[in-house]
């Protein structure tokens, strides 16, 4: 029995294909007793919470690699020193809608694994300096908007919560493979100085200025 080649991914290809298998492999994960049982207690829920970070941040590494390989393609400069996904986004443009809501989702979600990992999912810190909230990654139970915790509650992600998420990493993994690629801005050329005449730049020595004067 024979059986036919199979081409590896590559490239943009391959990167949306782990983005996509990530996110699927985490939801079908939520579905399971060891989240729909609901939320840990007492040294648990710190292993819980860290567990959680960690997918996220996994889900954030692909879409990171996803940009690189798109940024990459359209002839983007692929700076290595930019690890925030969100100002990847955007500092390539890869898709001009894609500056708004989801720019500042995949900013919640940092801020919301942040949480999760440092403080057990505590809220500590607001989304601006003197603020009394923090948004975090995913959505409240109705309407598109993101839920909000007040200063001292707990992050408690669930089933809902993870499957949000998974479902907004895959929708905009999506749209970014189907935009067509923004090419970077044209670096526009230098203006060159004028040549200075030799003789207009000559300026004379003492000697000659006294000559002159004699």
């Amino acid at each position: 029995m024979s059986h036919a080649r199979v081409t590896p991914l590559r490239g943009a290809a391959a990167a949306h294909d782990t983005l996509t298998r990530g996110a699927t492999f985490l939801a079908a994960l939520a579905e399971r007793p060891v989240i729909t049982d609901g939320w840990p207690q007492g040294p648990q829920a710190r292993t819980r919470a860290r567990f959680v970070a960690n997918c996220l941040r996994e889900l954030d590494r692909f879409l990171h690699g996803l940009l690189d390989e798109l940024g990459a393609s359209a002839g983007h400069v692929v700076r290595e020193d930019q690890r925030n996904t969100a100002n990847k986004l955007r500092d390539y443009g890869v898709h001009p809608l894609t500056l708004g809501a989801d720019r500042a989702r995949l900013l919640a979600l940092g801020r919301s694994s942040a949480c999760l990992i440092h403080c057990n999912g505590l809220v500590r810190r607001p989304d601006v300096a003197g603020g009394s909230m923090m948004t975090a990654g995913w959505r409240a139970t109705a309407g598109d908007e993101l839920r909000r915790y007040p200063l001292g509650a707990r992050l408690a992600p669930g089933r809902a919560e993870i499957i949000d998420v998974c479902r907004f990493y895959d929708r905009l993994g999506q749209r970014l493979m189907l935009a067509p690629p923004v090419l970077p801005p044209r670096r526009q050329p230098v203006p060159r100085k004028p040549r200075i005449a030799a003789a207009a730049s000559f300026q004379a020595t003492p000697c000659v200025a006294h000559q002159a004067s004699s």
